[in-house]
């Protein structure tokens, strides 16, 4: 179905319900697992280009939910929420997924932070509840979205490189 490899950032369809997400990052396990779960950090890189994180919400413990809302130039605005299932800083994070504008489609996020030479390949696996949400999401451009947000996560990391 839908696949695309760079050779840094990978977005690949997997199955009938998965999506494969990969990007890597120079900086350590340490510093992007403190990017994704920090308000202030995710304030500097979170959404496409063009979209402001305007509502941070984030209770980070197994079974704390987390709300993000994120508004582009036009007004607009994208929430997602979910709760978090598993955290092990530095290296792995689980969490349920829900678009707020499709409340029927839940989804599973299974993020792993690997050391990779003195950076970090990032790897997040998406499992949808049904091939009709995943095959929805690809559609509605979701590659183009994740794609941005990992280049700017990859941009505030080198700007704050310390």
């Amino acid at each position: 179905m839908t696949s695309t490899s760079d050779g840094n950032f990978v977005f690949e369809a997997r199955g009938e319900r998965e999506i494969v997400m990969a990007y890597s990052l120079d900086a350590t396990p340490e510093r992007v697992f403190e990017a994704w779960t920090s308000c202030q950090s995710m304030a500097h890189w979170y959404g496409p280009a063009g979209h402001a994180l305007v509502v941070c919400e984030m209770d980070l413990r197994e079974g704390g939910a987390w709300r993000f809302v994120t508004r582009d130039a036009s007004g607009q605005e994208t929430a997602l929420r979910g709760v978090y299932r598993e955290i092990a800083p530095p290296t792995r994070l689980v969490h349920t997924e829900l678009w707020e504008a499709m409340p029927d489609f839940v989804t599973t996020v299974t993020s792993t932070l690997d050391p990779e030479g003195a950076g970090t390949r990032m790897m997040s696996v998406v499992v949808h509840t049904a091939a009709e949400s995943r095959d929805g999401a690809i559609g509605y451009g979701m590659e183009w979205g994740v794609r941005q947000t990992f280049e700017r996560l990859a941009a505030h990391l080198a700007a704050t490189r310390g």
